[in-house]
C-alpha cells in the first residue's frame, strides 16, 4: 500500500515537472519562499551574522556599534518603529553559499573558499568589524576591532591588514552607492616610525 502511494506521488512529481518544462516558466517566488522554509535546517543550516556583537569586542566598539544600530531605527511621534537612515550591513563568511542556488553552487566551486576578512573563526583572534550605510548621505562607518593575528610590528596592526579595511570598506561603500567594484588600484604610503613613540 505505501509503495502504491510513493510511485503514484512520484508518477504526479514527475508529470507536474513535465508541465513546467512545457510553459518554460519558473515558480512563483512565493512558492519558493514556502518550500524552501519547509525543508529541513540540515540541508540549509543557518547563516551566522558576523558583524553582530560577540563576546571579544571591547567596551568602545559596542558603545560605536549602539550609537550606529540605535539610528537603523527611529522612534516616531506615534512610538511606532521607523527604519532610520543608517543600515547595519550584514556579513558573512561568503557570498555564494546564500545566493540563489548557492547553496548547491558553494559545494562545487571552492567550497573552502572564505572571505579574506572572515575567515578566522576564533572570536577576536582576526578581523571584528561592522559596516553600517547611509545612501541618504552617500556615508559607510566601518567599527573595527584588530585582533592577535593580525600584529605587524609588536602592539601595532600589520598594515596589510589595516590595507585591507580601507580596501573593504571602500568596496562595499562603492557597490551600495552605484554599481558593484573590484579594486583597480591601492597605494598607501608609509612614514619612518619615530622613536619616542613607541
Amino acid at each position: 500500500m505505501a509503495m502504491c502511494l510513493l510511485l503514484k506521488a512520484f508518477h504526479r512529481l514527475t508529470a507536474l515537472s513535465a508541465v513546467r518544462r512545457t510553459r518554460l516558466c519558473h515558480p512563483p517566488a512565493c512558492v519558493l519562499s514556502r518550500a524552501m522554509v519547509a525543508l529541513p535546517s540540515v540541508l540549509f543550516p543557518k547563516r551566522s551574522d558576523l558583524s553582530l556583537p560577540n563576546s571579544s569586542w571591547g567596551s568602545e566598539m559596542m558603545r560605536l556599534y549602539e550609537h550606529y544600530n540605535g539610528q537603523c531605527e527611529v522612534e516616531t511621534q506615534g512610538g511606532q518603529k521607523q527604519r532610520g537612515l543608517w543600515r547595519r550591513l550584514p556579513s558573512y563568511n561568503r557570498s555564494l553559499k546564500y545566493a540563489t542556488g548557492g547553496a548547491y553552487l558553494s559545494k562545487i566551486i571552492q567550497s573552502k573558499a572564505r572571505f579574506f576578512t572572515r575567515h578566522i573563526r576564533d572570536p577576536g583572534a582576526g578581523f571584528e568589524y561592522v559596516l553600517f550605510s547611509n545612501k541618504e548621505e552617500k556615508k559607510c562607518v566601518c567599527i573595527f576591532q584588530a585582533g592577535h593575528l593580525l600584529e605587524g610590528f609588536p602592539g601595532h596592526v600589520h598594515g596589510g591588514a589595516i590595507a585591507t579595511m580601507i580596501d573593504t570598506v571602500t568596496g562595499v561603500h562603492a557597490s551600495l552607492i552605484a554599481v558593484p567594484v573590484m579594486t583597480a588600484n591601492l597605494n598607501i604610503n608609509y612614514r619612518r616610525y619615530k622613536k619616542n613613540i613607541l
